[in-house]
């Protein structure tokens, strides 16, 4: 015998197994009570999120089941009431379980050996549906039982039925009242006929069977059904009854809507992963309102450029080659307005806006003069454009400017940028060392990787669209630098903002940098600028770059207005061909037309003259101080960056001169006259060649003396 079991067995002799019972009964009935009065679990149900552009209009929705809430007051009280009629017409009188129901379900189960019966009431759906899997034994349906009474106890009638209407399948991934009206009619629920209704109502008992685009005459006949089923409830008379069968289904067909911006919804996706990273496809089941960025206006003027791009052949998968990626962004606030990552999204999910890494070529060379900028270059710097062969281990690297060895003289910072100077940019690479301008390159926005190399000056380094337009944000709007996005603001299920774009401004370059390129760039669309031919086009201040790769693989064309920046990229995703063109032709007319249609309702704004800028008049040939005698310009420099000296070039003087000697006039000079001479050129000393004339008494008497 073991030790303890003498002490066993007295507890058991001595207890009152009366109260053992109590207790374990009070103790039951105390889980169950606290159990039921709990509250009620977040429901299994997921709900589709809604997506708005900038002007709060529905765009599109994201969804595992299509299913878009609506509130009880919005359904029509007609629907209402056919809902009731074939699937619950005493709700408002049972607390969720109908004592007939459940003993007819249970007869037929046990008679019929099966569990294929259910107690259907509306509240018993709904927690089926919403908390439970759709198998059938009796563990699962005590639970159902469970849920539907929590349900009773927490929620009103009214929200209980709202719920249902909300959570019910319709057929045709089609979830939920307000998803089916749009679905099978095209049109609002409060526009739907008594006919329309009544088949709605019938829908959920088999969608696919009553569906009329699949079985015309099922669906017929479901609506007598219920229509025969409401006037037996005395909801409608036999009269109406009679009018409402014979009212006709206005079917419009199953639409299949082409997505919208989808290259666009692409990014706000990622966007959203990013925001809550424990959720992944949070987005499809989470209920969301999302006010987005887009711009229809700006999305519809992108779309219509990127029609224009050149059709030279079809790749394998017959994708019209070559490809393209468009983004227009607010400087302002960094809010992307329009984006386009390619021309058929069918073919190719492939975004070239954020996935595509090219070589933007001249487009890159803004960031190295705005290098040389900060290290003390002016806009009227002067520099030499005789071509230089560099030595770079065992191999040489020489840059020209349009493939011309005898180039030379001397061109300003300003001339450079805006004639896009290959052999200046390479110049300012290697005394600004390729580091430097990879450290400002990636304060701007550029997270790819980018080799520090000479040939990086033109452009050679790789990174995406989306990646570029990054960078110019603070060149356009005084040196803030956003992070693009595509989202305002998330708002949960219950109305509650759940997420604010917190696109902060971070102050990157110095305001006056930023004017003085974008003040160099207005130039690429003047004279002898790489995009003068669409100059004339552009009716407002602007600014911008052509970019292009080497044997015309990719072509660029990135510019701004103070109240939008674009860029366009064009390209074979494979080089399966050179461009019919350089970046001037190809791309720039497209970004022209682009900039053209997506303003035409704005009013032209100039770009701010920031405190840090002074402008002072110099002479075109020399950049320093203009004499009176300069062919002059206005230049913009940082202030304290001002020229201090004049022009010694073009530094004359005007003086009068004697006509005969050409010294300064003596006092016996008769002849003279104004003459310009170079500044210390000019005559010093007084003219002896004119002398004093004889007066007409000494003359006479020079002559009579001579005569005696």
């Amino acid at each position: 015998m073991r030790f303890y079991d003498p002490l066993i067995q007295w507890f058991i002799n001595n207890l009152n197994w009366k109260k053992v019972n109590l207790t374990l009964a009070l103790v039951v009935s105390g889980g169950l009570l606290l159990a039921f009065y709990l509250p009620l679990p977040v429901s299994k149900t997921p709900v589709a999120s809604e997506v708005y552009d900038c002007n709060r209009n529905l765009l599109t929705t994201f969804f595992i089941q299509n299913r878009r809430p609506v509130s009880l007051n919005e359904v029509p009280l007609f629907l209402r009431q056919a809902f009731l009629a074939v699937e619950d017409h005493r709700f408002y009188q049972h607390h969720g379980i109908n004592p007939g129901r459940i003993l007819k379900a249970a007869w037929y189960d046990i008679t019929h050996h099966t569990l294929a019966e259910g107690a259907s009431t509306i509240t018993q759906q709904l927690a089926r549906n919403a908390y439970l899997d759709q198998s059938r034994n009796f563990i699962r349906k005590l639970k159902e039982l469970f849920y539907t009474v929590k349900l009773e106890l927490h929620l009103s009638k009214d929200r209980i039925f709202e719920l249902y209407l909300n959570q019910i399948y319709f057929g045709h991934g089609a979830y939920g009242l307000k998803v089916a009206s749009e679905t099978y009619f095209n049109k609002p629920m409060n526009q739907l006929n008594q006919a329309e209704m009544a088949l709605l109502a019938g829908l959920t008992k088999g969608p696919a069977y009553y569906s009329p685009y699949i079985n015309p005459p099922a669906a017929r006949k479901r609506i007598d059904q219920v229509l025969e089923r409401m006037r037996k409830c005395d909801l409608i008379t036999h009269a109406e009854m009679k009018v409402y069968r014979s009212q006709k289904l206005h079917l419009p067909g199953l639409q299949n809507k082409k997505l919208p911006a989808p290259y666009f919804l692409d990014l706000l996706q990622d966007e959203v992963a990013r925001i809550f990273p424990k959720n992944p496809g949070l987005i499809f089941k989470a209920g969301f309102k999302i006010e987005t960025t887009l711009n229809p206006q700006i999305q519809y003027s992108a779309e219509q450029a990127m029609k224009k791009l050149p059709r030279l052949l079809k790749d394998s998968a017959g994708l019209i080659q070559p490809q393209g990626a468009f983004i227009a962004v607010n400087p302002r606030n960094g809010e992307i307005m329009a984006l386009i990552g390619g021309t058929d999204i069918e073919k190719s999910q492939f975004n070239r806006a954020t996935q595509a890494k090219r070589q933007p070529g001249s487009a890159f060379k803004p960031i190295v003069y705005a290098a040389a900028l900060e290290r003390g270059y002016t806009l009227a710097s002067q520099l030499d454009r005789t071509p230089v062969t560099y030595t770079l281990g065992a191999n040489t690297y020489r840059p020209l400017d349009n493939k011309d060895e005898n180039a030379s003289g001397l061109i300003s910072l300003r001339e450079a940028l805006a004639f896009s100077s290959n052999v200046v940019s390479v110049k300012l690479m290697n005394e600004l060392t390729p580091a430097t301008v990879v450290n400002l390159a990636k304060k701007l926005g550029i997270s790819s990787r980018l080799p520090e190399l000479l040939s990086l000056a033109l452009g050679t380094g790789e990174l995406s669209p989306l990646e570029l337009t990054t960078a110019y944000i603070p060149f356009a709007n005084g040196g803030i630098k956003y992070q693009p996005t595509t989202i305002r603001r998330i708002i949960d299920q219950h109305g509650r903002t759940i997420y604010q774009s917190a696109n902060e401004p971070v102050k990157i370059i110095n305001p006056g940098i930023a004017y003085l390129i974008t003040q160099a760039l207005t130039d690429v669309f003047k004279s002898g600028g790489t995009a003068s031919n669409i100059g004339s086009s552009l009716q407002r201040p602007v600014a911008g770059k052509t970019g292009t790769t080497r044997d015309n693989n990719d072509a660029w064309f990135i510019g701004y207005t103070p109240d939008l920046l674009s860029c366009i990229y064009i390209g074979c995703d494979h080089n399966e061909r050179s461009l019919p063109g350089a970046a001037n032709r190809i791309a720039a007319p497209l970004w022209a037309d682009f900039m053209s249609g997506a303003l035409s309702n704005q009013p032209a704004t100039d770009f701010e003259i920031p405190r840090e800028v002074a402008s002072t008049s110099i002479c075109k040939e020399t950049g320093v101080l203009a004499t009176a005698y300069c062919p002059k310009k206005t230049e913009f420099f940082l202030t304290g960056t001002e020229p201090t000296e004049y022009c010694a070039k073009h530094r004359f003087i005007d003086l009068e001169i004697c006509s005969r000697s050409g010294m300064l006039p003596g006092p016996y000079c008769r002849l003279r006259e104004i003459k310009q001479f170079y500044l210390g050129k000019q005559p010093t000393e007084v003219c002896n060649t004119c002398q004093k004339l004889p007066s007409l008494f000494e003359w006479l008497r020079k002559f009579f003396k001579k005569s005696r």
